[in-house]
């Protein structure tokens, strides 16, 4: 760890004086690594629950099975951001749930960007981004987006999740995105979670990612994320070993013949142990120090394997964020010290030089995917 800022997250941030900023966060976290196990790393960026609520029935989520109610207003969510922009955080994430199931997203992304927030971004499964709530997000600031897509055609990615038709309106919504990219010069990137029901579309999946032109990124099935935690779940992220291996030599092949848009090859292997070892200790978690975490309801704290312990209604996101609470918590999440799961564990692995090692020895014929990474 240590060292150049990683080329892909310098991408995200704005200005010399934000990457000034994540440059020494990577260092405290070098720090926080081999000297200072206790050192304090305040996040960077936060991530927004609009709401726990979703318009699609998704195998590998949980979050329509309930109604999640009493969320935050649009003033709380207000009181939130300007809360963030007070810690400086760079970044806002939205997310849900379905974020753009709240009417309101636009005028709360809108503030963010009032705030002095200026990277944007919005997860979303695309069935509601319409020519009018496009242009909504659009004028309100953001320039990255997620989008889900769980399966190359209708036939897969419905069955995932639980709509007939979901496929059609979200891959024409994604092009409407792909339109206006290069005007807008927005950040896109198409988000495949890998579960039982379509790991063995994956090669297909990127073949489809290839032909957008969009970059690819593999969620990892778990049900130790909350919102993810339900016995249909667990199921889905019980992959066979033998299946997943017998994927990953297809996937192989399409990388040494384009890897542009695809994972790199260490995610890739990262990918194959994540469901042998959820939790994978030799790779720290930088994600659970990079973000804050606000649920729709106003908790914050913990991380995505973990659950809160404070409330934005009841106290300051300063004082928690300081707190004993949140700092030994965050301690022991870094060194993995938790139930583990499989969020952002790309940046993760950015973080790592080993990685980019494996993937140059990868590239010259000297590893494969058939071989675990040490």
């Amino acid at each position: 760890m240590g060292g150049a800022v990683p080329r892909v997250h310098v991408q995200a941030v704005r200005g010399w004086g934000d990457r000034a900023r994540l440059g020494f966060f990577v260092g405290k976290l070098a720090v926080k690594e081999h000297l200072a196990p206790r050192l304090h790393v305040r996040p960077l960026a936060a991530e927004l629950f609009l709401t726990d609520n979703c318009n699609l029935r998704c195998v590998s989520c949980a979050c329509w099975r309930t109604v999640t109610r009493d969320e935050l207003s649009t003033q709380e969510w207000f009181d939130v951001v300007d809360q963030l922009a007070g810690l400086g955080v760079l970044k806002a994430n939205f997310t849900g749930g379905e974020p753009l199931l709240r009417r309101d997203a636009p005028a709360i992304i809108a503030h963010a960007w009032a705030a002095g927030i200026r990277n944007l971004h919005l997860n979303t499964n695309a069935t509601l981004l319409d020519e009018r709530r496009r242009s909504a997000v659009l004028d309100a600031g953001i320039r990255s987006l997620n989008v889900s897509v769980d399966g190359p055609d209708g036939e897969v990615h419905d069955l995932v999740r639980g709509v007939a038709g979901s496929f059609a309106r979200t891959t024409a919504n994604l092009r409407d995105l792909v339109a206006q990219r290069d005007e807008l010069r927005l950040r896109l990137r198409l988000s495949f979670t890998v579960l039982r029901s379509n790991v063995g579309a994956l090669p297909r999946m990127m073949r489809l990612a290839q032909e957008l032109g969009i970059p690819l990124y593999l969620n990892l099935a778990t049900d130790h994320t909350f919102l993810f935690r339900d016995p249909q779940v667990t199921a889905e992220a019980s992959l066979d070993a033998a299946a997943v291996d017998g994927v990953l030599a297809e996937v192989e092949e399409l990388l040494r013949a384009d890897r542009k848009g695809l994972p790199r090859p260490a995610e890739l292997e990262y990918l194959r142990r994540h469901f042998r070892d959820v939790v994978q200790r030799s790779v720290p978690c930088a994600e659970s120090q990079l973000k804050l975490m606000v649920h729709s309801r106003g908790e914050v704290g913990g991380c995505w394997g973990h659950d809160t312990h404070a409330n934005v209604r009841d106290t300051r996101l300063a004082d928690i964020v300081d707190s004993d609470r949140y700092r030994d918590d965050h301690a022991r999440f870094y060194r993995k010290d938790c139930a583990g799961c499989g969020s952002n564990y790309s940046f993760n692995l950015a973080l790592r030089p080993r990685s980019y090692v494996d993937d140059l020895l990868w590239r010259a014929g000297r590893r494969s995917l058939d071989r675990t990474l040490a």
